[in-house]
């Protein structure tokens, strides 16, 4: 099947817009089938999320019952789609996005939508409302979900990433990170670690001297957390790090 053009991403829209107008649900989640139904780019799935969060903003209440209808499908393209979508209803909405996002993280139960919402209503979310976040960050690291508590590093690593030049703001992510790099847990070892390495990535400096100061308080921390830490290091950096932890 060909892919879709904006023009009947515009129209798929419509549809779910339509139908959650008139609280037809499970018309909303008939309209997306095609496109649930398929290998589809996520850059297509972006921008269909984007229109119906655009078009939803104002109907809220309404749209997040579709949401919920359209996650319970389970498809990948779901997650997207609807990930996208919240990033539409912030900051007005900001708790309920944050908590529809941890819902459906746990729902799905797989590491990619963990991370397919990491870097779309957490990460827009840190990007856009970086303070209300701060304490949503530390909740969600606290979380006894793996998953959720991965998907903290996943936000992260995307405000990293698109926020480069406030260091002021990657040294406060790094104290909200700092309690936690002792996690046991893999999945959320490997998104705190993700986190890390893309704080290096732009804050070399501001992540050695983190990492310097974490190993004079001798606690245990993984060798996979510290070996994705030093990923975009350069070398002598990089064995600086290393000599403290491994």
């Amino acid at each position: 099947m060909s892919p879709l053009c904006r023009d009947e991403i515009d129209g798929m829209a419509h549809l779910v817009f339509e139908a959650c107008t008139h609280e037809e649900y499970e018309a909303a989640l008939h309209a997306l089938r095609p496109i649930l139904d398929r290998k589809c780019h996520f850059s297509t799935l972006d921008l269909l999320g984007k229109r119906i969060g655009q078009m939803g903003v104002d109907e809220h209440e309404t749209f997040f019952k579709a949401f919920d209808k359209i996650i319970q499908y389970n498809a990948m393209g779901s997650y997207v789609i609807v990930s996208q979508a919240l990033i539409w209803f912030l900051p007005s909405h900001l708790e309920f996005v944050m908590r529809k996002s941890r819902e459906y993280i746990i729902t799905g139960d797989v590491w990619y939508v963990c991370d397919i919402i990491g870097e779309r209503s957490l990460g827009y979310a840190v990007v856009d409302n970086f303070d209300e976040m701060l304490p949503w960050l530390e909740r969600f690291l606290d979380d006894e979900n793996r998953w959720v508590r991965r998907s903290a590093g996943v936000a992260i690593h995307f405000f990293s990433k698109r926020v480069v030049d406030q260091p002021g703001k990657t040294t406060k992510l790094l104290h909200v990170l700092a309690p936690h790099l002792a996690e046991k847990r893999i999945e959320a070892v490997k998104g705190i670690g993700w986190g890390l390495k893309t704080i290096g990535k732009h804050h070399p400096d501001l992540l050695v001297t983190f990492l310097a100061s974490q190993s004079e308080k001798k606690r245990k921390i993984s060798r996979l957390l510290i070996r994705k830490a030093v990923t975009y290091l350069e070398e002598e950096k990089k064995k600086e790090v290393e000599a403290l932890f491994l």
